[in-house]
């Protein structure tokens, strides 16, 4: 009985100590640390980069969430053998070397015009709880923070854009697809 008891104390320190660790980290930080490790899988076309240790580049379209969090989770890292390079956009023309794209605090109808410019290409668009996000084209888009998932994806925009996800990636999402905007 003693040492089922000692066990049980020891759970519950484990778990109230992961429970601890795990409320350091701020909404953006937590993100950032998704975005870093969807490389991991995901695989571009070797034609989306210019060489086998070019850097991933990550690109900001619209409000930057992160400030200096970004740099501080992704910047002297590695993923895949690739450093990284972070840019912030704007408006869709700009958008020309980029691999995945964090999208915040736009307006459907720039979504829409800027999934139209993107469209076909090698680029994961990531968005920031936007709504039908995935249903618009978009390949991954966070939920809010409550949801049973953590994000979700639409397969067939990531197929489209040459993209192949990881059945691991998928099954710890909640899959979308763009035909269910047609009902």
């Amino acid at each position: 009985m003693k040492n089922r008891i000692t066990k049980i104390w020891l759970i519950i320190l484990v778990f109230g100590a992961v429970n601890a660790n795990a409320q350091k980290f701020t909404e953006y930080e937590v993100k950032a640390a998704y975005i870093f490790n969807f490389t991991k899988f995901i695989k571009w076309p070797a034609s989306s980069f210019d060489s086998p240790t070019s850097p991933y580049v990550l690109g900001i379209y619209g409000n930057d969430p992160f400030g200096s969090v970004i740099e501080k989770i992704i910047g002297t890292r590695e993923s895949n053998d690739r450093k990284w390079i972070v840019k912030y956009y704007s408006r869709p023309q700009q958008i020309k070397q980029c691999h995945i794209l964090f999208i915040t605090d736009i307006s459907q109808s720039e979504l829409r015009n800027l999934i139209m410019h993107l469209e076909d290409k090698p680029i994961l668009t990531v968005g920031d709880e936007i709504n039908n996000f995935c249903q618009q084209g978009g390949i991954i888009n966070f939920t809010p923070q409550k949801s049973p998932k953590r994000f979700e994806i639409n397969n067939k925009a990531a197929k489209n854009a040459q993209l192949s996800i990881s059945s691991k990636l998928l099954m710890l999402s909640k899959i979308i697809t763009t035909d269910e905007i047609k009902f």
